[in-house]
């Protein structure tokens, strides 16, 4: 357990961008903590609560990095890098696990790469799955029968590569279970919702966004409320309904520049004109 809380430790400290020396200051000598990271040395209690807060990490945040698999640790990195459009880095972090996973007969390491090809198909930066990809995908959610955190995050990711039926079987299968963490539920929702749109199945469509639309309160952040807004943009864009897509337009236009959301707000309005001149195509033509 010693080694595993020094590896966390050194992830941890890494992420934030701190040296040892940084990390170590007025408990340990950064050779003392190096070696506690690698395994080979143990600190006390008291010297381990004190190193944590030098890393502005709290002890219940640091009980539940320690709590998560490989598999959920992977996904929080991949989520991290999408957030700062480091798709470079994405391809590196890609490259790195298929060299090392490249001998592996461990299923899951095969199915954590097959995710972060999804991902970055989802980018534009690999063409598809292959047949034995797809087979290994489809059959290791046609088994799962307890959505954890790890098989949400696969499935949010890996949606884009599954057909109109398989995505309401296994939508379905995971909106029956109870106790599900509410904001990843909410992301497998909004993924499966645009591949629906986009695949016309708008009556599906509809009752999953009447459940994404329930769960905004036990949430109730202002970018859940816009997330359900775009979804329905969306929909009624697909629907060809220009005028209400783009009332919904200018109502999350307007709430980016109240919040100063001043990029989202400019991407918003880029696609304001494009609903724009699809509306003046319609009534000219």
């Amino acid at each position: 357990m010693s080694k595993k809380i020094g590896k966390l430790f050194r992830e941890l400290r890494q992420d934030k961008g701190l040296s040892l020396a940084q990390a170590s200051d007025k408990i340990l000598s950064p050779s003392q903590l190096s070696h506690f990271e690698r395994g080979d040395g143990d600190i006390t209690t008291d010297r381990f609560f004190a190193l944590i807060q030098n890393i502005d990490i709290s002890i219940a945040e640091f009980s539940i990095f320690l709590k998560k698999d490989e598999t959920t640790t992977l996904f929080d990195v991949v989520g991290n890098l999408e957030q700062r459009g480091e798709l470079d880095k994405l391809n590196t972090l890609y490259e790195k696990e298929r060299r090392k996973n490249r001998n592996s007969v461990k299923k899951q390491d095969h199915l954590n790469l097959i995710a972060l090809k999804c991902v970055l198909i989802n980018y534009g930066q690999k063409d598809r799955l292959t047949i034995i990809e797809q087979e290994i995908l489809e059959d290791y959610l046609q088994n799962v029968t307890d959505w954890k955190i790890s098989n949400l995050q696969f499935f949010a990711v890996a949606v884009t590569q599954l057909d109109n039926q398989s995505i309401i079987f296994y939508l379905d299968s995971v909106l029956e279970q109870e106790s599900l963490d509410i904001n990843l539920l909410l992301m497998v929702l909004r993924n499966s919702i645009y591949v629906l749109i986009n695949n016309s199945q708008y009556e599906k469509v509809t009752y999953y966004l009447e459940t994404f639309k329930s769960l905004i309160p036990k949430i109730g952040t202002l970018e859940i409320g816009i997330t359900y807004m775009l979804l329905e943009a969306n929909l009624y864009e697909k629907l060809e309904n220009f005028q209400t897509t783009i009332s919904i337009l200018v109502r999350v236009s307007e709430t980016y520049e109240q919040f100063f959301y001043q990029r989202k707000q400019k991407f918003t309005e880029m696609k304001l004109k494009d609903c724009n001149k699809c509306c003046d195509l319609r009534l000219t033509s």
